[in-house]
């Protein structure tokens, strides 16, 4: 996982994964200027760290380099900031093994019990709108940083985004390179520390487009 500033929720958000069973976690710390690499090191993650603050699709750049450099058989993406639960994990792979997918991505649009602010409804469709218009299949949550990717997809897929429109662009090249992309429905939990991250106003959002534009 890439993680800017995650000090408070690092910890938590790891001990989480382990408890499911997962010891190979790996954190990118994206030039943090808190205590995230010493929490997320203390914490049993092999941790990386980008000296200056480069984006969330960067972070995710040198998560794909190690895994192709290293031949990892399945890479699981998810947020530094505690809004994923760890459980959900298992269903991304169930889904993954029974339709023989490369790309799993977990969506919080599919489970209607799931709270979901305004604000990011909002966005998120209009990243839905932009990201399907470009690519062969509509997705419900094309914004989702819960993903699960097998081996192939972690060979293929070559990110250029360094800001948060990685996630539109992974579909639309996962798509170019002939993947199974498939959805699971996942829960997911919003707290006022959670919205503070991410997309949260109108200039962010456009400049995701815009950088997702310019890539393709």
């Amino acid at each position: 996982m890439s993680a800017l500033n995650e000090g408070s929720q690092i910890e938590e958000v790891i001990a989480k994964l382990r408890s499911e069973g997962f010891e190979h976690i790996v954190v990118v710390d994206d030039g943090s200027s808190d205590d995230t690499f010493e929490k997320a090191k203390r914490a049993g993650a092999v941790v990386m760290k980008h000296p200056i603050n480069c984006g969330a699709g960067a972070g995710v750049q040198t998560i794909l380099k190690l895994g192709r450099k290293e031949s990892w058989k399945y890479l699981l993406l998810m947020d530094a900031d505690g809004q994923h639960y760890a459980e959900d994990v298992a269903q991304l792979y169930k889904k993954m093994e029974s339709e023989q997918l490369d790309l799993v991505v977990g969506s919080r649009f599919l489970k209607n019990e799931n709270r979901i602010p305004r604000i990011r409804r909002f966005f998120n469709t209009l990243g839905n709108l932009l990201t399907n218009a470009f690519c062969k299949y509509n997705f419900s949550d094309t914004q989702s940083g819960f993903r699960l990717l097998n081996h192939r997809a972690i060979q293929r897929i070559d990110l250029l985004s360094s800001g948060f429109s990685f996630c539109s662009e992974m579909l639309f090249k996962a798509e170019k390179e002939n993947l199974k992309i498939g959805e699971e429905p996942i829960k997911v939990r919003y707290t006022e520390y959670s919205m503070s991250k991410g997309q949260t106003n109108f200039m962010a959002g456009f400049r995701t487009a815009w950088q997702f534009i310019e890539q393709l």
